[in-house]
C-alpha cells in the first residue's frame, strides 16, 4: 500500500502542482526520472529512497488529489521493475512540460510546474 501512495502521490503532485507543491515537487524530482515517454504515456522510474519522502502522507488523500485531475486517465504500478506508467491527455498537458518537470535543472523544473498548473487552469 505504501508504494502505491508513494506513486500516486508524486503524480498528484505534479499534476496539481498549484504553487503551494511546487517545492515538494521539486524535491521529490530526484528521486523519479522518466524511463520512456510518448504523448499521452510516461513511464517514470523511482528510487526507493522516495519511501522516506512520502512516508506521512496518507494514501487516500493522495488518490482524492489525483482524481481531481481530469488530464490523468490512468497508472500502472509496477515494483518489480520500480516504475509506473501513467496516462494523460496530451491535449490537456503538453508532452514537453512533462519532458522539462525531469530535466537537469531546476529552474527549467519549477517553469514547468506553473507551466503544469496553467495548463490545467490550477
Amino acid at each position: 500500500m505504501l508504494l502505491f501512495g508513494i506513486h500516486i502521490f508524486f503524480m498528484a503532485i505534479i499534476l496539481k502542482c498549484m504553487k503551494q507543491h511546487i517545492n515538494k515537487a521539486l524535491k521529490l524530482r530526484k528521486w523519479v526520472s522518466i524511463g520512456h515517454h510518448i504523448p499521452g504515456r510516461v513511464r517514470l522510474k523511482y528510487k526507493l529512497g522516495i519511501v522516506a519522502q512520502l512516508a506521512s502522507y496518507r494514501s487516500d488523500e493522495i488518490e482524492q488529489a489525483l482524481a481531481s485531475v481530469p488530464a490523468f486517465r490512468n497508472y500502472k504500478i509496477n515494483t518489480a521493475t520500480g516504475s509506473i506508467v501513467i496516462e494523460y491527455d496530451p491535449t490537456c498537458i503538453q508532452p514537453s512540460t512533462i519532458d522539462t518537470l525531469f530535466s537537469d535543472s531546476a529552474a527549467e523544473a519549477e517553469q514547468a510546474c506553473y507551466a503544469l498548473a496553467e495548463q490545467l487552469n490550477l
